[in-house]
């Protein structure tokens, strides 16, 4: 007997299709649970598979050696209609499957159980089943074994729905911010050439070097994905001329950078931090009198040594404060640290902020 078509079949198919799982290779975390369902149900075939339009296709399968089949043929197409579970201890007692040839064939599929994958709406995408060839039952054991990876195939779909949707997020802000920035700076550039006052002429063209410099930034953050490795030299020569031109007249800045291609995470990483740490020390450090901040970064051996410098006012309260994350900037520093494994070591003593981060890292990977 063919399977009947789900009563919100267009809704089911379309949710199916939003998780972009159909037709995509295999992957260990998927087999390795199919592997665990068969030696802990003891069943000699264990599948994930998700129920398309016209097929039954298998993410994942122990014993059966194909990738789909016939949707006129699925068992599972009759499980996804009954409920969360579904067992059938003998399948030609059943007249959804008596007349089956996967269960008429020798050796026919005489026993089926499956736990019914779910979409957040409810709606039934496909089972992780286990099939014998002998007529049997379950244990209760068994059978929450079934539910209980079940629900963690459904997690791990979701985990990369939720990431697949924030990068895409991302990029969009990533555009939105890139355009935003540009318009601005071709307004100011474009008000500066119209403006007959000296004065007024050079601070709209010194704003719209600044905001030029900001898109630049902007872009140096932003660009740094892919499994491609980023030489952190040339990376921090660019971001050091970027952000020259954001700061002060008066704060002098100089990036010491050694000469190292690492994964593009850990660069990134390297560039927020810096950036966090300069933008707080030009709000905060000098007041109205001149200054410089340094930054020192090596990676050798898989061994990290960052440390950031100015010659401010900072002294240990500042630097208590620091430590304690009282600032968003510092915040994100020791947020970005915490991810990278390290703590951030913060120190002043009345002559300026010390931050220093040492600890080992990944430094040709991602």
């Amino acid at each position: 007997m063919k399977p009947a078509l789900h009563p919100l079949e267009d809704d089911r198919l379309r949710e199916l299709r939003r998780y972009g799982i159909l037709d995509t290779d295999k992957e260990r975390e998927f087999d390795e649970l199919v592997e665990i369902a068969s030696e802990i149900c003891e069943a000699p075939v264990s599948v994930i598979n998700f129920i398309d339009d016209s097929r039954q296709w298998f993410k994942a399968e122990v014993g059966l050696g194909v990738r789909s089949t016939p949707l006129e043929t699925s068992l599972c197409g009759h499980a996804i209609l009954q409920g969360d579970y579904i067992e059938i201890p003998d399948t030609l007692d059943d007249a959804r499957m008596a007349d089956n040839p996967l269960c008429t064939g020798d050796p026919g599929f005489r026993f089926y159980a499956g736990s019914v994958l779910k979409g957040p709406s409810g709606l039934p995408l496909g089972t992780l089943c286990v099939l014998d060839h002998k007529p049997r039952e379950l244990s209760e054991h068994q059978r929450k074994v079934l539910r209980v990876l079940s629900r963690h195939i459904m997690r791990e779909l979701d985990l990369r729905l939720a990431l697949d949707q924030e990068q895409t997020l991302r990029r969009e802000v990533d555009h939105r911010v890139k355009n935003s920035l540009s318009s601005i700076g071709a307004l100011l550039s474009m008000k500066a050439r119209r403006e007959t006052d000296l004065a007024v002429r050079r601070a709209l063209e010194d704003a719209s070097g600044r905001i030029r410099s900001l898109s630049a930034l902007h872009a140096e953050l932003h660009e740094l994905d892919g499994d491609d490795l980023v030489g952190l030299k040339s990376l921090f020569m660019r971001i050091e001329s970027d952000l020259r031109q954001l700061l002060p007249d008066g704060i002098v800045l100089a990036i010491t950078v050694s000469d190292d291609r690492v994964g593009p995470r850990l660069a990134n990483s390297l560039v927020l931090i810096v950036n966090e740490f300069i933008a707080n020390s030009a709000k905060h450090a000098f007041g109205s009198s001149s200054g410089s901040i340094t930054v020192d970064i090596e990676v050798r051996s898989g061994r990290l040594t960052l440390v950031c410098r100015d010659d401010g006012t900072a002294g240990p309260t500042e630097a208590e404060r620091a430590a304690t994350n009282s600032g968003l900037g510092t915040r994100v520093i020791h947020s970005i640290a915490s991810s990278m494994g390290m703590m951030p070591q913060w120190r002043a003593s009345g002559r300026g902020m010390e931050l220093k981060m040492v600890g080992a890292v990944a430094s040709t990977a991602n």
